[in-house]
Order: structure tokens, then C-alpha cells, then sequence
């Protein structure tokens, strides 16, 4: 096998972005995904700005290595095209609301009947069951819900969303390992099953403010520092910012060396981590002091680096086009537009296998592959 994924089909029937993120990966590494996209555009994000020649630049990253053929689901001739496809597929992945691919005799059970090995993945934002499972739902919602929101910005500010598709990205990364587990299961056994995937459960399942909360204890908005480790946060300098994290006695020891403070090592207000939270104003105060006597964030940062101590300046997004270890380990790369010749310069592959490394493919035209598929597959042409 020179792909993970070898001979692996998957129907993708998913939109925008947590969906596609997730069978965007399976065709990183090996998987033939075929994406079905209704008419008249297609999928909602091949709208979305940033374009490239006509096409989104979040459409192009999250259907690379696709391929798409056309089809109404308000068609019956097309919702029966779908069911024979199924029966020669690995994997079918929906992200529609819960209960739409019962309407089409599209659920687990009609898939099963047809195809008793396939496996179904179906990502929303609240899971198929429970009181919220028919409530509409976005990345932003699931990160109101979450928790996640109120832990985030200033202690006496409001709630602050996260920039990225936080909710959105965990769904699609846990949707893939969701499906490569289901897949091992199947080769074991036999046996498909249906999975379901929530964007709030994703969400929820990556703030550790969870159990501190549900202790009693009481969590709060903290700006940019920790609400139970210090220094673990972001320190702002003459020209920048970094982040800066000494969380054990050694560091402690040799971060107040490095800023000329060595008695603070000792100072019953600052020697434990709990003691520098309670004080955390005066850490705050004293780290920026310092910082403010450099010409440079850039002179910080390497003066504690070279003495271990974990720090980072703050890049912008613009930085990492050009950061060297990015580039060396095709975390920034390229990706080959359809029928042209400009690349978009995008992100690449995240997870690094030595033997099955993954690569990005090109992503589609709309209906770029209808005949293709349908010859394949024995399907008549509408």
C-alpha cells in the first residue's frame, strides 16, 4: 500500500466546512472521495472570499483531492443514483441537519439494507439525538454553548469569540479519526456502523475548564494569561508580543535570573505557581517592565530561548507564509489550482506518517467528474 486509504470510497455529501475538512483529509491520504454538490453552485462555500480565479480560497482547501459530480436531492432519478452509489462505497459522510437523510431514505438503516458494511458518519452541531438536535447550529453557536466563549477575552470585558473555526475544525479532525477507527472496526469484524459526530461535543471536549468548573471552582475570563498557571500567558514589549510559559520551579528559577530579579525565585509571593496566579498583576507587571527594556521582542525572545525557557513571539498569519520550519516540513505549501497554472499558497498535510505520508490533490470543478463516475459505476446518465 503506498496511501492508508488505498482502494477506500467514500460519498461525501457535506457542505461549508467541518464536513468537508474531515473527507478532505481521508483524500489526503489515499481515499477516492466523491463529492456530490447540489446545482447551481454547488457548494455554499465555492462562494466564500477570498476568490481565485473565480473560486473560493476556503472551497479549493477544504475539497482538495475531490472528485464532484451534480445531483438533486429533490430529484427522485438522482436520490436513487445516490443509493447505487452507496452500495459500492466504503464510507458515506452527511453534515445535514438530523433527521434530512431519513427524509430521503438516506438513513443508517436504508444505507445498511442496501450496503450492510458501509460505515456513516454524520456531523452536525448538536449529535442526531437530544432536545437540541433539530436546532440549526454554526461554528460560533457551539462556541457559545461550549463554554469555551466565556473563558475567552478580559476579565472585565465580554465574551470573546475564537478566531478560527475553532468548533467547525474540531469536528472535521475528530470526524477523521472517528472513520479511520470505524474503518479498523470493520476490518476486524466486518461490520459498518454509524457514527455520530457533534460540533458542540467536539468543542466541549477540548476546554479544560470543564472540571475545575463543575468543582465548584470558579472560572473566569483572564484576558491573555491563565486562570491557574503563571506565567502562562502573552507580555507585550516596545515593538510585540510573546508568550512566555514557566510553570515549574527550575524555569521560575532561571526566568528571574534571565530578567535580573533572581530574588524573586524566593519570594514567598511568587515561589509556586498557585502563589504567581494570586499575584498575577505584579507578574504581569514585572515580565513587561522587563520586556520594555529591550529595543527588540525579538532580542526577549532569543535570550530566553537560548536559556530553555518556552517562549514564542506572536506571529501573524502573513509570518508563517515564510517561517522556515513551516516550509521545511510542508506545513506551508502549495496547491495546484484546476486547469491553470497559479498555485494557491495554502496549508499543508498536519499529520506526518513515514511510510504513507499524505499530499494534497486538486480540488474539483463543479460536476468535474459526472461521466467519469458514472461510467465507472454503471450508473446511466440522466
Amino acid at each position: 500500500m503506498k496511501t492508508i486509504f488505498e482502494g477506500i470510497k467514500v460519498l461525501d455529501l457535506t457542505n461549508n466546512i467541518a464536513g468537508p475538512y474531515s473527507t478532505a483529509m481521508l483524500a489526503d491520504y489515499g481515499a477516492e472521495v466523491i463529492k456530490v454538490e447540489k446545482p447551481n453552485g454547488g457548494d455554499d462555500s465555492r462562494a466564500w472570499a477570498p476568490l481565485v480565479d473565480g473560486v473560493s480560497a476556503y472551497y479549493l482547501w477544504h475539497n482538495r483531492g475531490k472528485k464532484s459530480i451534480v445531483l438533486d436531492f429533490k430529484s427522485d432519478a438522482d436520490l436513487e443514483i445516490i443509493r447505487k452509489l452507496v452500495k459500492q462505497m466504503d464510507v458515506v459522510v452527511e453534515s445535514f441537519r438530523p433527521g434530512i437523510m431519513d427524509k430521503y431514505r438516506l438513513g443508517y438503516q436504508d444505507l445498511a439494507k442496501i450496503n450492510p458494511k458501509i460505515i456513516l458518519c454524520s456531523i452536525s452541531a448538536f449529535g442526531q439525538t437530544g432536545p437540541y438536535r433539530n436546532l440549526p447550529g454554526y461554528d460560533l453557536i457551539a462556541q457559545a454553548m461550549s463554554g469555551v466563549m466565556d473563558v475567552t477575552g478580559e476579565a472585565d470585558g465580554p465574551p470573546q469569540k475564537l478566531g478560527p473555526s475553532i468548533a467547525d475544525y474540531s469536528g472535521g479532525f475528530n470526524a477523521f479519526g472517528a472513520i479511520s477507527a470505524a474503518l479498523f472496526y470493520r476490518e476486524r469484524t466486518g461490520l459498518g456502523q454509524h457514527i455520530d459526530v457533534s460540533l458542540l461535543e467536539c468543542i466541549i471536549a477540548a476546554n479544560d475548564y470543564c472540571e475545575p468548573a463543575f468543582m465548584g471552582r470558579p472560572v473566569t475570563r483572564n484576558g491573555n494569561h491563565h486562570s491557574m498557571l503563571a506565567p502562562y500567558g502573552v507580555f507585550n514589549g516596545k515593538d510585540g508580543s510573546i508568550v512566555i510559559g514557566v510553570l515549574n520551579p527550575k524555569l521560575w528559577d532561571t526566568f528571574t535570573t534571565i530578567i535580573g530579579k533572581p530574588e524573586l525565585a524566593t519570594d514567598p509571593r511568587f515561589v509556586t505557581a498557585s502563589d504567581r496566579i494570586d499575584h498575577l498583576p505584579e507578574v504581569i507587571e514585572i515580565i513587561e517592565e522587563w520586556l520594555c527594556t529591550l529595543d527588540q521582542i525579538d532580542d526577549g525572545e532569543k535570550l530566553l530561548k537560548e536559556n530553555g525557557i518556552p517562549c514564542a513571539k506572536v506571529l501573524r498569519p502573513i509570518d508563517l507564509k515564510t517561517d522556515p520550519h513551516l516550509l521545511e516540513r510542508g506545513t506551508v505549501t502549495e496547491l495546484q489550482l484546476p486547469d491553470s497554472n497559479k498555485k494557491l499558497t495554502t496549508r499543508g498535510v498536519h499529520i506526518k506518517f513515514s511510510k504513507t505520508p499524505g499530499k494534497l490533490g486538486i480540488p474539483p470543478k463543479l460536476g468535474e467528474h459526472q461521466q467519469e463516475i458514472f461510467e465507472r459505476f454503471n450508473i446511466a446518465k440522466k
